[in-house]
């Protein structure tokens, strides 16, 4: 699988696995999840060196054989195989090329977007396709889609039906993100292509549109090119009856058999995969043409960015990849047949959604990191839908939403636009994602330094916050520096200019990573 970068990644996932041999109950964590502490797996004992003596007798002709050595075996973490054999939609991160993070087009995996939902259904499967269907639209002819040069329109509020769900999911892959987007500092006064908030738009109100009828307004924003596309979820099948909609409120409270889990699970992956396999059925998803567009394409700094293998990619700073990732449990996973097992979260799947790495990210990642491991001691495995979130400021209040983006990526607290629950939230809290972040309806104002996350444990009561002193990361982001950036998202900095601040910028990330148990960094306080 292209996660398994670092070796440390492969024989985490790999004890995970071979725990799971013996049978599971996919209905005994449901309610009270307990995963036992993580032990790292034993390091393999050095073969036995064994001398030569008078008896070994050297073969008249010596053999020279080459040595084989065996390909790594591909362990998938879920237990439903469609979930990783999507095609990935490859895409064009500005922010990427300019801060040296990858030259090419980088992979946004279906897996990507499910871990961010919580889980996969016709519903994922439905925004990964709307979003793929658009981008051919808007980017014909094998052209490769840039982030923040895609805006969105929601077809209602983003706390509407699933509205706000399939919006996250369409914001991961196209980087037009509502209010949490990155406002785009320095780079986003130079070119608009670095702007993210606000280029998901929600009606501020209800619309009162049935959901087979809601059409998602995909426009390109240096062609004008405006497309629509709605989906007809109303004929997936398998059907969505009372009788399974009951099933899978007693799967939430953990009253099914095992033999009742295995048919709601069939059945509900049987609904996802019908959206993949029929997405070009007609009337299924209809994709309307509103504007052509410009017939010339305005030159842009990612011009020359081009597309490569998915299998074939990898990020120019290795760093991003050798972050351990964040073990995570997610009842979704359990209930659905996904995966029984934690799953883990990389920092990587975080630099997708932001868009790049930096100290922020970084930091957000360590807050995440911290906060859940005071909630949960003792090598307790997290648990998504169990935690809310308070945020020290507005949602698009200087950096507050990016911050909340990743944590909401990685503990499941969602703000409005999180999942609802449907039946399973009705059963049981921990199904219910929205409105478990919480923003400031205001501007707290806040100095950043001063700001405090705090993550609250529902099941426990357990309390704790976490500020970030980020004016201490090195190297310092100058007034030289900061020209530097407007420079290089104009296009317009040397090739060495360019390399020297790759280096600063990446630093600073990585800064963030080595230093994170300095004193007066991250400041843990816990609250009883």
């Amino acid at each position: 699988m292209r996660k398994f970068y670092s070796i440390f990644a492969i024989l985490i996932i790999a004890a995970f696995v071979l725990s799971a041999c013996a049978q599971v109950s996919p209905t005994e964590t449901a309610v009270a999840v307990e995963p036992q502490p993580t032990k790292p797996p034993a390091k393999p004992t050095q073969p036995e060196v064994i001398a030569p003596t008078a008896e070994m007798v050297e073969p008249e002709t010596p053999v020279v054989t080459e040595e084989v050595i065996p390909e790594p075996e591909v362990v998938s973490i879920w237990d439903q195989d469609y979930i990783d054999q999507v095609p990935p939609i490859m895409m064009i991160e500005p922010y990427f090329k300019i801060f040296g993070q990858s030259q090419v087009a980088v992979p946004y995996y279906y897996d990507d977007v499910v871990k961010y939902a919580g889980h996969s259904c016709g519903a994922t499967t439905g925004a990964w396709t709307i979003t793929k269907k658009a981008l051919e639209a808007l980017y014909p002819n094998g052209e490769i889609p840039v982030r923040g040069q895609i805006s969105v329109a929601a077809p209602g509020a983003e706390n509407e039906w699933y509205t706000g769900v399939f919006g996250d999911i369409i914001a991961y892959i196209t980087g037009a993100s509502a209010k949490t987007g990155f406002i785009g500092a320095e780079f986003g006064e130079a070119n608009d292509l670095f702007v993210r908030q606000n280029k998901m738009v929600y009606p501020e109100e209800p619309t009162g549109t049935l959901p087979p009828k809601m059409e998602w307004i995909f426009s390109r924003l240096d062609t004008g090119r405006k497309v629509g596309v709605n989906f007809n979820l109303a004929i997936i099948t398998p059907i969505a009856t009372e009788e399974r909609q009951q099933m899978g409120a007693k799967l939430a409270k953990g009253a099914a058999t095992a033999e009742e889990a295995k048919d709601y699970q069939e059945y509900w992956n049987d609904r996802a995969k019908f959206v993949l396999e029929n997405a070009d059925m007609d009337g299924f998803f209809t994709v309307t043409t509103y504007d052509e567009g410009l017939a010339v394409t305005p030159a842009s700094i990612v011009s020359d960015v081009k597309s490569i293998s998915p299998d074939e990619f990898a990020w120019d700073q290795a760093y991003i990849t050798e972050v351990p990732p964040i073990m995570v449990m997610e009842p979704y996973f359990q209930i659905f047949g996904q995966s029984q097992e934690p799953v883990p979260y990389y920092y990587e799947e975080a630099v997708k959604l932001a868009g790049h790495s930096c100290g922020a990210t970084t930091g957000a990642w360590t807050i995440t990191k911290k906060a859940l491991e005071i909630l949960y001691p003792n090598g307790e495995i997290p648990v998504r839908g169990q935690i809310a979130v308070e945020a020290p400021g507005a949602e698009d209040e200087w950096f507050v939403g990016v911050f909340g983006d990743i944590i909401s990526f990685v503990t499941g607290a969602s703000p409005a636009t999180g999942f609802i629950g449907s039946e399973f939230g009705k059963a049981n809290d921990l199904f219910i994602r929205q409105d478990k972040m919480v923003y400031s309806e205001k501007p707290t104002k806040q100095l950043p330094p001063m700001r405090e996350w705090i993550f609250t444990r529902l099941d426990t009561g357990k309390k704790v916050g976490i500020k970030f002193n980020l004016v201490v990361i090195t190297p310092l982001p100058t007034p030289g520096r900061v020209a530097m950036g407007k420079k290089l998202a104009t296009g317009q900095a040397s090739a060495e200019e360019a390399l020297d601040y790759y280096k600063y910028w990446n630093d600073r990330a990585e800064y963030v990573l080595k230093n994170a148990d300095m004193s007066g960094f991250f400041t843990v306080k816990i609250y009883e």
